[in-house]
């Protein structure tokens, strides 16, 4: 069963919109394809329409990326009981979380943070977009093959001050990469994070917001309290001694006393 009512509908509309744009062809002649308005079908690229499975698979063969229908029809099912006509999760089943763990799930959140009009992550490690080239070369994660958007001035990265502890001997060179992306207008913090507060992604899209819980195989949902989880992060930060700064200062200073 496929029920759209529910925020992954964004993100199966985003990446519809962005393997389109990729095939070039027009919007237009994808409606047709589907046999409907034009109007229609803008409205499924932002998340608002009703799509059915077949309509995922016709349109991934049109724009030659067929794998990609398994992942985003999977997103849309609501997974029942077998012999019994109630939805597996007690939560409604139009709220609760949608998991992406086909291949290329990274991938396909990256390609949604390009469509967002602001990304938001809250993290209690040094998250893909903000690692430093050194240590991204060593990294063999999946998430490392993935191209991931370069942070703008309006995107947020609240990370654990733990989390520089993850560079080991490239910690300076991981403070200076994320100074010079403060530099260049994103907005990093660098905070005493609560043990339980794991990684969370807040997208912006243009048909309403959506959280992604992780990033390796993210479980998209809707924004609850998880976007309460960034803001009380954002209320923390303070005014005064930066300390991304401090964190430099100590790093450099250390390596001087080495010398």
């Amino acid at each position: 069963m496929m029920i759209l009512d529910h925020p992954v509908a964004l993100v199966i509309g985003t990446v519809l919109c962005a393997r389109r744009s990729a095939a070039e062809i027009t919007a237009e002649a994808a409606a047709r394809r589907l046999r409907m308005p034009t109007d229609q079908f803008l409205h499924i690229e932002a998340g608002q329409g009703h799509i059915t499975r077949t309509d995922i698979h016709r349109l991934c063969s049109l724009y030659r990326v067929p794998e990609e229908a398994v992942a985003l029809t999977s997103m849309a099912t609501v997974p029942w009981h077998p012999g019994t006509e109630r939805p597996r999760t007690a939560n409604n089943p139009l709220t609760a979380p949608r998991h992406d763990r086909a291949y290329g799930s990274t991938e396909r959140l990256s390609t949604v943070m390009r469509h967002s009009g602001q990304v938001r992550w809250l993290s209690p490690s040094i998250p893909p977009p903000l690692r430093a080239p050194v240590l991204a070369a060593a990294d063999d994660l999946p998430s490392a093959r993935v191209t991931w958007p370069a942070p703008r001035p309006r995107d947020v990265f609240i990370l654990d001050e733990k989390a520089l502890k993850q560079a080991g001997r490239d910690t300076a060179a991981q403070i200076r990469h994320l100074l010079g992306l403060r530099e260049a207008g994103a907005q990093i913090h660098l905070l005493p994070l609560p043990p339980h507060v794991g990684e969370v992604i807040e997208l912006t899209l243009p048909g309403g917001t959506v959280l992604a819980d992780g990033h390796l195989h993210p479980a998209y949902q809707e924004s609850d309290e998880r976007s309460t989880d960034i803001d009380n992060a954002l209320a923390a930060t303070i005014s005064g001694t930066d300390p991304l700064q401090q964190a430099f200062a100590r790093q450099t200073a250390g390596e001087r006393s080495v010398r």
